[in-house]
């Protein structure tokens, strides 16, 4: 659990935008949480015998983290994203998109490791061309926007940002029924494929301005130069220091390999 993501939730795009519990209630003092802090470590020497998991211990260390998290200010001031002045803001897209990137570059500049931004909603199998008219725009604009405000502020270098989804879409478009009568869902759209896809790479020691690999003329699959996932794992390992040849032990403490095929791309680096 201590490798769990932090949910900020809400919408950064809102003037009402609050990350929940990152604000004392107002009839609870920092001195009172210190005293239910002191309170639950006396209860917690109860008899842990029963527990051999390791979930006492990683809870643990996740209370100490969010005890200090609440009561310091560092957080509140990255998630308070209103102090940003508003060509920034504008420059990412005023949209839920484009400002949760700007919390994201915030978070990043006050020390986070790894953020993770979520653009939901592409299951376009009808009405794929006004999907993509809403879609496509805002991705531009943060994308963008993340690129130009990481260079002009010298983080890009230090910063690795990835671009991805799971799978791709059919070459081909359906015709609007998703298995029942042509265009009774609505207009055409694109079905699951998982034959090509893309990523994007950028910053972080990444070298840009290439695009690895291409597709046959239908986008149907692999033409030349195919990587798979593990390959981009293995680019982010490299380019984060880490090492792709990585083992870990499992249960039964034998050696398993972190990723399968730990060649990177050696034409990003």
């Amino acid at each position: 659990v201590q490798y769990d993501p932090f949910q900020t939730k809400g919408d950064p795009n809102s003037d009402k935008f609050a990350v929940p519990n990152m604000v004392l209630p107002s009839n609870l003092t920092v001195d009172r949480l210190d005293d239910r802090q002191s309170l639950l470590s006396e209860l917690d020497q109860l008899p842990r015998a029963v527990e051999s998991s390791g979930t006492f211990e990683a809870l643990d260390r996740f209370n100490q983290r969010a005890f200090s998290f609440v009561t310091g200010e560092k957080a509140r001031q990255a998630f308070d994203i209103s102090s940003e002045d508003d060509k920034t803001r504008e420059m990412y897209g005023r949209h839920s998109w484009g400002q949760s990137t700007l919390l994201a570059r915030r978070l990043v500049e006050a020390g986070a490791s790894f953020v993770t931004v979520h653009f939901g909603g592409w299951d376009h199998h009808w009405n794929l061309e006004s999907g993509y008219d809403n879609y496509l725009p805002r991705v531009d604009a943060a994308v963008a926007g993340l690129f130009t405000d990481l260079d002009q502020r010298g983080m890009l270098d230090s910063t690795l940002v990835i671009l991805c989804g799971e799978f791709s879409r059919t070459p081909r478009m359906n015709d609007g029924g998703n298995g029942g009568p042509p265009l009774s869902k609505g207009t055409p759209g694109r079905d699951h494929w998982g034959n090509s896809m893309f990523c994007l790479l950028g910053g972080g020691g990444v070298q840009g301005g290439q695009v690895i690999g291409s597709t046959d003329q239908k986008g149907e699959r692999p033409l030349n130069r195919p990587v798979r996932p593990d390959n981009i794992h293995a680019t982010i390992y490299k380019c984060m220091g880490l090492d792709p040849t990585l083992h870990i032990l499992d249960h039964s403490g034998r050696p398993t390999p972190v990723i399968d095929d730990p060649t990177a791309i050696d034409e990003l680096l």
